[in-house]
């Protein structure tokens, strides 16, 4: 699905906009601090209910406002049209609307809108901690993998009961009764993810030749615990140590990608112009992935496009782009920026202290 029409009310500095759209690209132009960021996270929001910069409501929404709303008109690549609503109110409740109908969760509007977002900050992705690399791994999951999200559901929920039990449990007997339900659904979402994993590295591997083709990358999926060993012999070999620590060591919620040039991790070889390529080949190859499984479109998100390259650099990126024949926002401070790759499909909007031109 694509973005026809986007409404925006009370979000961050941006009152009121109303922005019919380019199903190609869409260029964001102002002056650092003018709002450009605000569109692309309203965008976001929409496909995640929370915004890329700050979770918190009170961030969000403009000031004496009781709540933010965004309204989209979808349309899919047979003209098939769909309407999405959101409102988040201070207290962090969602209300969400799909086809004009309520009860909707925030999955669903996940499922409609997959969104790929690179950021000056999406570095983390490369250089942060397992927790990035693991939403990676879990946003293909998710898509490419119904039964993912509930089995996750519940792995979480059994982890806070497990971790609540190891303050008061002095023998491990007592947590076999939690343990017997955790493990089959670890070790099959472990399966879910090495799975994804064997599929989107050679798509990565292969995009990245095409954008730094001087490194050859190697990726490798790590489960969160020792391979070869069950993960019920895991738990209770663990267990000492879990109590002394008060929460489970080892699992599926440790899980990590390892990405590796000549056995060097990438971000101690990398420059951050070669880093954010990098991080552009991961969030393109997963987006066209998923555009190849599904025939569906994925929508690309990208802040700030000239930092960290030169213009080879992102004639480069905007080539790729392009034959990805997906929708694409794109922020920039001036029109020289992106001159290169505007053409008579795509569409130009003007932003300045929170006003959309």
């Amino acid at each position: 699905m694509t973005l026809a029409q986007i409404n925006i009310h009370h979000f961050r500095n941006i009152s009121h906009a109303q922005l019919s759209l380019s199903r190609h690209f869409n260029y964001v132009v102002g002056d650092n601090g003018s709002g450009k960021t605000s569109l692309l996270e309203a965008i976001y929001m929409l496909g995640h209910g929370r915004a890329f910069r700050h979770i918190q409501s009170n961030r969000i929404i403009q000031h004496e406002q009781p709540e933010l709303v965004l309204y989209s008109q979808l349309e899919s690549l047979n003209q098939q049209c769909r309407t999405i609503g959101l409102a988040k109110a201070r207290n962090n409740e969602n209300k969400i609307k799909i086809d004009g109908d309520e009860g909707f969760r925030l999955t669903d509007l996940a499922k409609l809108l997959p969104i790929q977002l690179i950021t000056p900050e999406g570095f983390d992705l490369l250089t942060g901690g397992p927790k990035y690399r693991r939403s990676f791994l879990d946003w293909g999951c998710f898509h490419h993998y119904p039964e993912f999200v509930q089995l996750w559901n519940n792995l979480k929920r059994l982890f806070k009961q497990r971790n609540a039990l190891l303050k008061q449990s002095p023998k491990y007997n007592q947590l076999l009764p939690w343990d017997k339900q955790l493990v089959p659904i670890a070790e099959k979402i472990s399966e879910i993810r090495a799975d994804y994993a064997e599929n989107i590295f050679p798509e990565i591997i292969k995009t990245t030749k095409d954008f730094l083709p001087e490194y050859e990358l190697n990726c490798s999926y790590y489960q969160g615990w020792e391979y070869g060993v069950d993960y019920a012999e895991i738990l209770k070999r663990q267990f000492e140590r879990d109590k002394l620590l008060n929460y489970t060591s080892l699992g599926p919620h440790k899980a990590d990608i390892k990405l590796r040039v000549d056995n060097i991790p990438v971000e101690d070889l990398l420059s951050r112009g070669q880093l954010k390529l990098l991080m552009c080949a991961l969030r393109l190859s997963q987006g066209e992935y998923y555009t190849k499984q599904t025939n569906q479109s994925c929508i690309y998100l990208i802040d700030d496009f000239a930092s960290e390259l030169d213009k080879n650099k992102r004639n480069l990126l905007a080539k790729r782009l392009k034959s990805a024949h997906s929708q694409v926002f794109i922020t920039a401070v001036s029109e020289e920026q992106i001159s290169h790759m505007i053409d008579e499909n795509d569409k130009i909007f003007h932003i300045k202290s929170g006003i959309i031109s």
